[in-house]
């Protein structure tokens, strides 16, 4: 069902992979799509200079298609991970979505490698990333 809202090709196929679907299509796609959702998924990347936020409207935990929700709200989370590190991440939203993400960025997730690095990054390799 993610695959509906989130694989675009671009206009002019990439040479090297003709299935190659870039994320900022993928976000515009879902957007357009998403967009008017009356429910967000919010979070918050606290660290020591300060607080990197985030939002993303979502589809209903009743939707059938809220697995391309889920994708692309770890993917954004992660992206600003990467961006601007972070010593935890809390989230506000939609209980299912916001379980998701708490699976996906635990030591055993999906987005394990991040969890594990933060510690070491921002300097508090003793303190897990809750």
């Amino acid at each position: 069902a993610a695959m509906k809202y989130l694989l675009v090709r671009p206009k002019v196929p990439a040479p090297l992979d003709l299935n190659f679907c870039p994320v900022v299509l993928a976000k515009k796609n879902y957007m357009k799509k998403v967009g008017g959702s009356p429910f967000t998924l919010e979070w918050a990347l606290p660290r020591l200079d300060g607080c990197a936020r985030g939002k993303l409207p979502v589809l209903a935990d009743s939707h059938e298609d809220l697995d391309a929700s889920i994708h692309l709200a770890g993917v954004c989370i992660q992206e600003m991970i990467c961006q601007r590190s972070a010593s935890e991440l809390l989230l506000f939203g939609p209980p299912k979505i916001c379980e998701a993400m708490q699976k996906a960025f635990s030591p055993e997730g999906k987005y394990a490698f991040e969890v594990k690095t933060m510690p070491k990054v921002c300097g508090t390799p003793s303190q897990p990333f809750p």
